[in-house]
């Protein structure tokens, strides 16, 4: 059997989180970074990390041979031009989030991309995070009824977007809600397994240019109502992002922005509770046996047998989950550029989706 060569990955834009792509998926034996481009010659990688060619003009790394696929990691504004030039040069494109700043930015994008035949997607990494899929899994099997209500609480640092920042820029990002928050949208449409049907939003400046606190209402089309809160505004050690599931019969918690920990109770079946034992296999769950009864929520029937209520963590910390999420992520990338027929988990569309609900709630908050 013919051996495939890994697939050549450039990096456009080298700053810390860039160092961070590259660390993860230098592990990889089916994708390896070949180049790297930053405007700042100081950000010469790291000769351990396999010395990948270094460019400092974007145009010089698409004329790479070695490079098949080009992950953008630069400012929200500048992600549609660079991935428009890098699939007129022929290469696969991981953008990071957000995919555009505008759905229609976005749905140029795709159309580049279904007249290339190449591969391209955004980094909603969230998605391969294991914790999330089994909230999925759960939702989809009704564990503890249907779900009714996601509400997000994003509490960020400031320290990291100072006075100045290109991230209070809304040429350059777009707003908090495009910038930062469709990862949280498109979780929830992951997890919800519904799109958004009606949005509205609201914002407050902490100072004229620094939008720093906004709000997000979603209404998706099975009927779940989804709230979305975010504020760059707090110390560091007292971050904390927080995301809450309502069904008919119980409730599930999930923290930290890569979700690590997760927290459930209420009343289910003898099915939902061999789904939990399944789902978060050596979790503490205390489980109460009940009689058996048929009862109504939201004029749905369940028949519950057993009060539970549990907690959970991945035995790994943030960063490796973190890490592991971008490699399945470009793995997954991998598989369907040798494989035409392969779905990815993450699609182009997912990120116009995501995008257009932000925008959508910008545009609400600002009375446009």
């Amino acid at each position: 059997m013919k051996t495939r060569k890994p697939v050549g990955i450039g990096i456009a834009g080298y700053g810390g989180f860039g160092v961070f792509l590259h660390k993860s998926w230098s592990t990889m034996s089916e994708a390896r970074v070949t180049a790297v481009c930053d405007e700042d010659p100081s950000r010469r990688p790291d000769p351990a990390l396999a010395a990948p060619a270094f460019y400092r003009l974007y145009a010089e790394m698409l004329s790479d041979p070695t490079v098949d696929l080009v992950c953008v990691a630069t400012p929200p504004s500048s992600h549609a031009p660079m991935a428009l030039e890098a699939i007129a040069a022929g290469k696969h494109v991981l953008v990071e989030k957000p995919f555009a700043i505008s759905a229609a930015e976005g749905k140029r994008i795709v159309e580049a991309a279904s007249r290339s035949g190449l591969v391209v997607t955004v980094d909603f990494m969230l998605r391969y995070d294991p914790l999330v899929d089994s909230l999925r899994q759960l939702v989809a099997a009704e564990v503890f009824g249907k779900l009714r209500r996601i509400d997000l609480r994003n509490y960020a640092q400031q320290q990291g977007v100072p006075e100045g920042h290109w991230f209070w820029d809304k040429d350059v990002c777009g707003g908090i809600l495009i910038e930062h928050a469709v990862h949280f949208f498109d979780l929830a449409t992951y997890v919800n397994r519904s799109p958004a049907k009606r949005v509205t939003g609201a914002a407050v400046e902490r100072k004229p240019g620094m939008e720093d606190r906004v709000f997000a209402c979603v209404t998706y089309e099975n009927g779940v109502v989804g709230t979305y809160w975010h504020s760059f505004s707090r110390p560091q050690p007292l971050e904390r992002t927080t995301m809450h599931f309502a069904f008919d019969l119980g409730e599930v918690g999930i923290s930290g922005w890569v979700p690590l920990e997760a927290e459930f109770w209420g009343w289910t079946g003898d099915a939902g509770l061999d789904t939990l034992g399944r789902l978060f296999a050596g979790a503490e769950i205390s489980a109460q046996k009940r009689e058996r009864e048929s009862v109504r929520s939201s004029d749905e029937v369940y028949d519950v047998t057993t009060s539970v209520e549990g907690r959970y963590a991945l035995p790994q910390p943030k960063l490796d989950v973190y890490a592991d999420c971008l490699r399945d992520i470009m793995g997954d990338m991998v598989r369907a550029i040798g494989d035409p027929s392969h779905r990815l988990r993450v699609t182009a569309e997912d990120g116009i989706e995501a995008v257009d609900v932000a925008e959508r709630a910008t545009e609400a908050a600002r009375g446009e």
